[in-house]
């Protein structure tokens, strides 16, 4: 249950400091992060498979690269449901999606146990 807790403040951390390297991304403030965090995990657990699965094929004539647009999507789209973050486009919400997948990757090789 700790190690949960660790990852979504991880996310978070990354979703709030996204805001700084791309313009087009702006996040009120910490507690903001916080919820679009949680928002982003449910969208990736329930949401990102489906869209997965209906994608495939160009997934596949992609080589992964479409799971790109998809996670910029689920972005794009928890961002137009929370009032605390706003994103401008496209572009933003990929790059955003990028740097926040970076970024949580970074901290969970950081926190891991050895």
């Amino acid at each position: 249950m700790i190690s949960l807790i660790i990852r979504w403040g991880i996310t978070a951390t990354a979703v709030y400091l996204t805001q700084f390297i791309i313009d087009g991304i702006w996040v009120k403030n910490f507690m903001s992060a916080i919820i679009a965090s949680l928002i982003i995990g449910f969208l990736n657990t329930f949401v990102k498979p489906i869209l997965t699965l209906l994608s495939l094929p160009i997934v596949l004539l992609s080589f992964g690269l479409f799971m790109l647009v998809i996670n910029a999507m689920l972005l794009w789209f928890a961002g137009e449901i929370l009032e605390g973050i706003e994103i401008t486009g496209f572009m933003p919400a990929l790059w955003g999606s990028i740097i926040i997948s970076f970024g949580t990757w970074i901290g969970n090789l950081i926190t891991r146990k050895k």
